[in-house]
């Protein structure tokens, strides 16, 4: 669903090898979808680095995602 070219700058943070994998499953998913993720695996914030899967899995539920969120604190 989102071009490949449209999320080189979200992804320039993430390793290479993640970088190739993100390029692959922009192809199904949407571009709020592809910065949770690479938000997520690449720490930013301070918060810890998430693995592609995590990170996957929050993204799904990203609505939920920002309600775990504020039980942390």
């Amino acid at each position: 669903m989102v071009k490949v070219a449209s999320i080189k700058n979200i992804i320039k943070d993430l390793t290479p090898r993640q970088q190739k994998t993100m390029r692959g499953h922009a192809k199904h998913h949407t571009l709020k979808h592809m910065r949770t993720m690479a938000r997520l695996m690449s720490g930013a914030g301070g918060k810890r680095k998430r693995t592609f899967g995590q990170a996957h899995r929050i993204a799904m539920r990203s609505g939920r995602w920002m309600v775990l969120q504020h039980q942390q604190l």
